[in-house]
């Protein structure tokens, strides 16, 4: 299928579902909610969310409405969180395709209150509680307007889960129990009116970190993906693999410069090669004279300036290569190993962002067998 593609990605789905059964089983009795915002990591959102359901996943977790309606829209009928802001107007196809809302605060309620208006008609939301982070949520001080905005809602709004997001729980550890007591102290309010709400507060960090604190259930992102922030007592693979081409081969003189700004000289003569990915598709600019990527099982650096669309390699180590050859910038083919982790240590970055960095329209290309690559 990759014939002809200049660049793709290839998901080891077998590998997602493997890794989403490896979190259940590390935090059972507590659900798992996988975390597919943002197109799965950059996996794929439909991929992603069937891999994790696959393996175990119960819940899935979105940050924009269009995401969850495009689960939806691909037969996914698991419970879906919204766990980001859902603009008023989306209200109504959030509550008809059965999707959970995320609340903030009094108004809030009241408007999916009012939009619930029919007959039998509800909608189900997850309270947001901010404990310290500080970027969305219900403040503590404010708890009590919510309750009262949620009682008054009656049957109208059922409050499905209470929630919060720890802000540095593989770090500050009596700062995560600090949120934690905050969260537990609105939880004892909130509970008046939600009396079977799910707790969950831990994300990847935090399920090894904190096991006490997993609740009922727990929301997972980067761990699911390969790259758990911190160690964890599960067999967590990577499962994505980033692919260009070799466009054309050139042999460059003992002097000659490569690239834009003339950043790198040839010392001696070298072959180099031009592969058909640049900062365009995701490979960042910032490995320029750095970075590498691997052909035919060797590793060769990046010489010269990352271009858009292309980059080039110094190919002078790497026997037989030709044009049309496969380059892999992320993954693991015949002994090599180039992981978002690697790039982000390069860079000064997360792998989230590396793995999200991939542009969307890169096809994806799911499956279990790796590629035969050459």
């Amino acid at each position: 299928m990759e014939e002809g593609l200049l660049r793709w990605v290839e998901v080891d789905t077998d590998q997602l579902s493997a890794n989403a059964a490896s979190i259940v089983a590390l935090v059972r009795p507590a659900g798992f909610m996988a975390m597919v915002k943002s197109n799965g990591y950059g996996h794929g959102l439909v991929i992603a969310a069937r891999a994790a359901v696959d393996g175990g996943a119960t819940w899935l977790g979105v940050y924009t409405p269009q995401e969850a309606f495009a689960l939806r829209s691909a037969g996914l009928e698991v419970p879906i969180l919204v766990a980001g802001w859902s603009p008023p107007s989306t209200y109504a196809e959030l509550i008809a395709r059965r999707v959970d809302v995320s609340v903030f605060d009094a108004h809030a309620v009241r408007a999916l209150a009012a939009t619930a208006a029919a007959p039998g008609v509800r909608t189900r939301v997850h309270v947001k509680v901010d404990t310290g982070l500080h970027r969305l949520g219900v403040l503590p001080a404010e708890t009590s307007a919510l309750a009262a905005a949620l009682r008054a809602a009656d049957a109208r709004v059922e409050v499905t889960g209470i929630f919060t997001h720890f802000a540095d729980p593989a770090g500050d550890l009596m700062f995560t129990r600090e949120q934690h007591a905050r969260f537990l102290d609105a939880v004892e309010e909130l509970r008046q009116v939600a009396p079977g709400a799910l707790l969950h507060t831990s994300g990847s960090a935090s399920i090894g970190a904190h096991p006490s604190m997993h609740h009922d259930l727990v929301r997972v992102g980067i761990a699911f993906y390969g790259y758990p922030p911190v160690p964890l007592p599960a067999s967590l693979r990577p499962a994505m693999n980033v692919f260009g081409r070799v466009a054309q081969l050139r042999t460059v003189p003992d002097g000659e410069s490569v690239g834009y700004g003339r950043t790198w000289r040839a010392g001696g003569s070298r072959r180099i090669a031009t592969v058909t990915i640049g900062y365009g598709q995701g490979l960042p600019r910032s490995l320029a004279n750095r970075g590498q990527v691997a052909i035919r099982g060797v590793r060769c650096p990046i010489v010269g300036m990352v271009s858009m669309d292309q980059v080039t390699v110094d190919v002078t180590d790497a026997d037989a290569v030709k044009v049309n050859d496969v380059a892999m910038f992320i993954g693991e083919r015949h002994g090599v190993r180039l992981g978002a982790d690697e790039v982000a240590a390069l860079t000064g970055t997360l792998p989230h962002e590396v793995l999200c960095g991939i542009a969307a329209w890169i096809p994806r290309l799911p499956g279990s067998t790796p590629a035969a690559l050459p």
